[in-house]
């Protein structure tokens, strides 16, 4: 492929490459000529594409999410002593951790910028009540997000980290969106009155369309950015709903009658294709979580509210329930981040407060933030009976509960690890950036009559391009 890029895409160009064989490892190499007729060639790139419907094969994927949030930038002192005993130093340490387990893909599940905050040279954390420490951020970014470009510095930001540029070189990724790549909590038609943030009352809506504008830019992203959903071999399909952009208002979410999350088109969606998925396990990507709560009272952000009764957007989040209960669906898992703490929650009908329990139990693992500030455990909202069996925040050792916890604190920084064995068995891991496992479980499938599978023999990726100044970022998404 080849073509003229301008300051149209700010110099990014995302094409399409087909026809390729399934289970396949392709290497690929850009080259961008400058104005000067200078040809600059960038890293090599490499990927493996998708097994096809009936492959019973291993596959393995991390998830991630919350990225140069809460003012943490990318230290050059910044240093982790990794599980193997290596000292990893400088930038977002996380990408070399992952990295180094050979991952098939990533989940990037949102706030991988965090366009509605600066990142100061300098800038104290606390413990709730006393400075620990001073973080340094080189480079720093001096402004929040309201023009396309500036929205558009965010991405460039932090694909200047070359271990995240390591990673993304060698794998691909699946891109979705959650608040801060916009700003913070933020729903459609919402007007930002009195902002601190930001000069005069700002419309949501018109920051959504630049930052939806530099998404698309600068990550692989075919056309069109949508809820979707993707097929790896006999045992594994993953769901990408969208819980950010079809939304009603936060303030309704503890209005007795409902509050969308999805909207009903896209539950329509999520629920067709987890009753026509013949895959063993359902794995629904939850960029919010199905039962932590988020926000507080008047901005809930997730689907709870701190209420036993069933309210708002739960009311959506049962029907879906109801839905993969009354049609046997089983193995349906959520990944899902957000809330800046490392968790395993299990929703089950036996502790359920909201007078709803026809439902099958259904655990959630949580993670993040990869490289954020650090809070919580949340509150637990237990109208589906959600608990956690697994919890590790500021409170957990000691901190206050919302101490914001510089990076430096890297116990509580986290990511995800999934793989799915040749004979289904799903073992999921929650990682700490060092490589430790913080905690695991090895789920065995309910096994089901087999249902035919879609033969896939081709694949293909979505590549994309950045070439501005010659600083080249390269990365792909997987798809059939």
């Amino acid at each position: 492929d080849s073509t003229d890029v301008n300051a149209n895409t700010d110099f990014t160009h995302t094409f399409l490459v087909d026809g390729l064989s399934s289970r396949t490892k392709y290497s690929y190499q850009v080259q961008c000529i400058v104005a000067d007729g200078t040809a600059l060639d960038s890293m090599e790139g490499s990927f493996t594409t998708a097994p096809g419907g009936d492959d019973e094969v291993e596959v393995s994927f991390v998830w991630a999410a919350d990225l140069a949030g809460q003012g943490y930038g990318r230290n050059p002192n910044f240093s982790v002593t990794n599980a193997n005993g290596e000292t990893v130093t400088g930038g977002y340490i996380v990408f070399d951790t992952m990295e180094a387990l050979s991952p098939d893909f990533a989940l990037f599940q949102g706030d991988l910028i965090y366009a509605d905050g600066a990142i100061p040279a300098a800038i104290n954390y606390t413990n709730g009540t006393e400075v620990l420490g001073t973080w340094v951020n080189n480079p720093s970014k001096d402004f929040v997000a309201v023009t396309l470009d500036e929205f558009r510095a965010n991405w460039k930001y932090n694909h200047g980290d070359d271990k995240m540029q390591s990673f993304l070189a060698k794998t691909p990724i699946f891109v979705q969106w959650d608040d801060h790549e916009v700003t913070n909590n933020w729903y459609p038609t919402e007007v930002l009155v009195n902002s601190p943030l930001y000069e005069g009352n700002v419309s949501a809506d018109e920051l959504y369309n630049r930052s939806l504008q530099a998404l698309i830019e600068f990550n692989p992203i075919e056309s069109e950015f949508t809820y979707r959903s993707q097929r790896f071999g006999k045992h594994l399909e993953i769901f990408f709903p969208d819980f950010r952009s079809y939304r009603d208002p936060n303030p309704d979410n503890s209005n007795p009658t409902l509050t969308d999350m999805m909207g009903p088109e896209q539950v329509a969606w999520l629920k067709d294709g987890l009753k026509s998925s013949s895959a063993t396990w359902k794995i629904i990507s939850a960029h919010d979580p199905l039962g932590v709560v988020t926000g507080s009272e008047g901005d809930y952000d997730s689907f709870g509210n701190e209420d036993p009764a069933i309210l708002g957007r739960e009311l959506e989040l049962q029907e879906l329930l109801a839905f993969i209960n009354d049609n046997g669906i089983e193995n349906v898992v959520s990944l899902t981040s957000d809330v800046h703490f490392t968790a395993h929650v299990n929703l089950s009908p036996d502790r359920a407060e909201g007078g709803f329990t026809d439902f099958k139990p259904l655990d959630e693992f949580v993670i993040g933030p990869i490289h954020a500030g650090s809070f919580g455990p949340n509150y637990m909202d237990t109208s589906f009976g959600a608990q956690y069996e697994y919890e590790m925040g500021p409170l957990s050792l000691g901190y206050e509960r919302w101490a914001n916890l510089a990076p430096e604190v890297n116990e509580l920084q986290s990511f995800g690890h999934a793989s799915v064995s040749e004979t289904g068995e799903l073992h999921v891991k929650l990682i700490g950036i060092d490589g430790s496992v913080m905690h695991e479980k090895i789920l065995s499938p309910v096994v089901l009559n087999d249902s035919a599978n879609e033969e896939s023999t081709s694949s293909g990726c979505v590549v994309v391009v950045s070439c501005p100044l010659g600083l080249f970022s390269l990365f792909v998404m997987m798809m059939f």
